[in-house]
């Protein structure tokens, strides 16, 4: 069942429907805030400038954690594969 969740992403409340647990989804919301305080500390740009950052770095973190899942490895390939660092897109 659809509820109402109001979370704040680096300090704006914004007003979700969803139905996931509402613990999770203000994690997530804490997350995004670290990454989007995170970008505007280190590069002063706008609110959407360091929104737009923060969405291009955990598409980034995401698309790589889809290749590593798909290919085939040895297991010092899966090691490696794991120290692998998120691009930084500063």
């Amino acid at each position: 069942m659809m509820k109402n969740i109001i979370v704040e992403i680096a300090g704006r409340e914004y007003q979700l429907k969803t139905d996931e647990d509402a613990e999770y989804v203000r994690e997530l919301a804490n997350i995004v805030t670290v990454k989007v305080l995170e970008i505007k500390r280190d590069s002063g740009a706008s609110a959407l400038d360091c929104a737009t950052m923060a969405a291009l770095d955990f598409a980034d973190r995401y698309c790589k954690e889809m290749l590593n899942k798909k290919k085939p490895s040895t297991k010092k390939q899966a090691t490696a594969q794991t120290q692998t660092e998120p691009t930084k897109l500063l």
